[in-house]
């Protein structure tokens, strides 16, 4: 089995490096405590770019959602959504209880023309970020229990 080479300590010799015009050049070498800084680093480079990821995941969550201004302005999606949330429509999906950010993320996808569908696209248009906001909080807030048959 092949020993992985390590690299050598402060104060041992520079290994030189080939550059690209063929010459060699020397680089001093990273000590132990070198490579453990680098490591804390690399980790913490690593967590921003997580938290970075899941901040642009879900920016529209910025703006927090009113369940009783919700609850209000649920009146123009009860047509196919029901107030309670439950379809009264064959191809609505039921959306009560369906998780905030997802309700942000769909309607917001539906502004934008990312998700298509006729009604949908024309009736998330006049929609600010605030009311998308009180809509998801309205409707996430909505408990479902279901029976198992028996």
């Amino acid at each position: 089995m092949k020993r992985a080479k390590q690299l050598p300590l402060a104060g041992e010799p520079r290994a030189p490096l080939p550059v690209a015009d063929g010459a060699a050049k020397s680089v001093p070498a990273t000590s132990s405590i070198e490579r453990s800084t680098m490591e804390q680093l690399l980790r913490g480079f690593a967590a921003i770019a997580l938290v970075a990821l899941a901040l642009d995941a879900a920016p529209a969550l910025a703006v927090s959602g009113n369940v009783a201004a919700g609850r209000t302005k649920a009146v123009q999606c009860q047509a196919c959504h029901g107030l309670d949330g439950l379809s009264k429509l064959p191809d609505a999906p039921h959306i009560a209880g369906q998780p905030e950010p997802y309700l942000v993320k769909s309607l917001n996808e539906y502004r934008k023309g990312i998700r298509k569908h006729e009604l949908m696209s024309l009736v998330v248009q006049p929609l600010t970020d605030q009311d998308v906001a009180d809509l998801a909080a309205y409707y996430s807030a909505i408990e479902i229990t279901a029976k198992p048959p028996r």
